[in-house]
């Protein structure tokens, strides 16, 4: 958990990021801000003065609440799917699903009591048989008087349930629309109802915040409008993550995952999901319980540098999360099949502290399409915040002036997937790299990572021939596009989509740990 913050104010006619840190949730924003007006005020002479008024400086102000945890009921499983995966989608994590016509009472008793808990939800739909809809009725009487048991327990009914349970105040009672039979990236009335009640109860006690993730989400859309292009955004946080793709006509899909976090507090309890982490780790030696342990202190104190080990572990971590957003975007196969988005834009602290080409291998280990595309990092967390503005152009205008300031370009990548052929005898694929830096062909062979060296600023124009195979679904002919640099240059990948990792744990960390040598090159870890 942290605080980012960030000093925005305008220079030579134009607003700049001044400057911007993030510390842990404990240190007052009042605290950073205050460092952070020191260090610019004795840094740069031509703005000291202006700085002696930044506490009176408009501010933006948005966060978000730990994830909103739910049981969930409903008279059939297909009911139960349907409901899942729209309070799922709308940032619920799920601790317990009852799918039935007669689930166990005393389980679900004992689920309800669990002190984390924030909600019991009953799912029904009037388009369905007979059956299910009497045995839905007689369901939500008994599940409404588990939820007398606690005061602080949300009663939730999605879906036509006319009878109003008695000794539930108004406070605790919410109506949202039935499950419905949607993609898993469209947002339906019961996701979008899940996730507004979400938002109050995680909010309840606390001082009153705009949602960081709805304004990250308005910042998508605005970025796609004003660059013209496709933008995917990642967002990863600790204990959750969301995404959200867009076009310059407008959104196309979002959601907000409970599993999508890179240090959630399951990991603590739950072997399966650390297993699933340290599968992406390239730890070696010791015994796997030691390695569990250095995961574990890590969810415990995030902010911690347990040893010189624990950026790897990071970055470990993360790909785990990435891998689980993907998953849970992709439920269906419509979702699937969709294009690769021109740039990605990488939000949330668990992408901060990893050198920049790391980061961006990450997100080209776990999120697969081909194509080529360009990866940003918003290392300051202004997107957020200038999403919160309630005004389209007002909102435009800001990015316009921050761009270059608040997103960082990590690098580039062009991915292939598998080449098909050629034969021993036939030309083998290959690309072609022309930029000031000077010309380079690079040998394409399958399976393989290539990193370029192409800073910042700097633009090459790519040719991929695929020789006498087939490449990227063409045979015959060069494709070309051009592509931007960044701080971790342009990544060439040829690996298969999705992933294949070996089994073996050895031959898999050697795997990864020779793709990721390339990644931590020159960094201090």
């Amino acid at each position: 958990m942290a605080t980012a913050a960030a000093l925005v104010a305008p220079v030579d006619g134009r607003y700049r990021l001044l400057a911007s840190a993030a510390a842990p949730l404990a240190v007052e924003p009042e605290s950073i801000l205050e460092d952070l007006a020191w260090r610019v005020a004795r840094t740069d002479a031509s703005i000291a003065g202006s700085m002696d008024g930044w506490r009176d400086w408009s501010r933006l102000e948005v966060g978000t609440g730990r994830a909103p945890r739910a049981v969930l009921v409903a008279a059939s499983v297909a009911t139960g799917a349907l409901l899942e995966r729209a309070f799922a989608a709308a940032g619920w994590q799920v601790e317990a699903r009852f799918f039935g016509a007669e689930p166990g009472f005393v389980d679900l008793g004992q689920a309800c009591l669990l002190p984390d808990v924030d909600a019991v939800v009953m799912g029904g739909r009037a388009d369905v048989e007979s059956d299910e809809r009497e045995a839905a009725n007689r369901l939500w009487p008994r599940v409404a008087s588990l939820a007398r048991f606690r005061d602080d327990l949300a009663l939730i009914a999605a879906g036509p349930f006319a009878e109003r349970p008695e000794g539930i105040p108004d406070g605790r009672l919410f109506s949202l629309p039935a499950p419905e039979t949607v993609p898993a990236i469209t947002e339906s009335a019961l996701r979008q109802a899940a996730g507004q009640v979400g938002v109050h109860l995680a909010a309840a006690g606390q001082a009153a915040a705009l949602d960081a993730r709805a304004g990250l989400r308005a910042s998508m859309a605005s970025l796609a409008a004003m660059l013209g292009v496709s933008v995917d955004g990642l967002e990863v946080g600790q204990a959750a993550g969301s995404r959200t793709t867009a076009a310059p006509h407008g959104e196309q899909g979002h959601g907000i995952f409970a599993a999508a976090g890179a240090l959630p507090a399951a990991l603590l309890g739950d072997d399966e999901l650390a297993e699933s982490t340290l599968r992406w780790s390239t730890l070696s030696g010791g015994d796997p319980a030691s390695r569990l342990d250095r995961l574990r202190g890590l969810v415990i104190e995030p902010w911690a540098d347990l040893d010189e080990a624990a950026p790897r572990l990071r970055l470990a971590a993360l790909r785990a999360a990435l891998e689980r957003l993907e998953h849970a975007w992709h439920l269906d196969a419509a979702a699937a099949a969709e294009r690769a988005a021109d740039v990605r834009v990488l939000s949330g602290g668990a992408f901060a502290g990893l050198p920049p080409a790391a980061a961006a291998m990450a997100v080209l280990d776990a999120v697969r399409r081909p194509g080529a595309l360009s990866i940003f990092h918003d290392h300051a967390g202004v997107l957020a915040p200038l999403g919160a503005l309630p005004v389209e152009s007002d909102r435009q205008r800001l990015l316009s002036d921050l761009m270059s300031d608040v997103l960082l370009p990590l690098g580039s990548a062009v991915v292939t997937g598998t080449i098909e052929g050629p034969r021993k005898d036939q030309a083998p694929a290959a690309l072609s790299v022309a930029s000031v830096l000077g010309d380079q062909r690079l040998a394409l062979e399958p399976g393989g990572l290539q990193l370029v060296d192409l800073p910042p600023g700097i633009s090459a124009h790519l040719g991929l021939d695929p020789g006498d195979g087939t490449l990227l679904g063409v045979s015959g002919r060069t494709l070309t596009m051009d592509l931007n640099g960044g701080l971790g240059g342009l990544f060439v990948d040829t690996r298969p989509i999705p992933l294949d990792l070996p089994t073996s744990g050895e031959a898999r960390r050697s795997l990864l740990a020779a793709w990721e040598a390339m990644a931590w090159s020159g960094s201090e870890t």
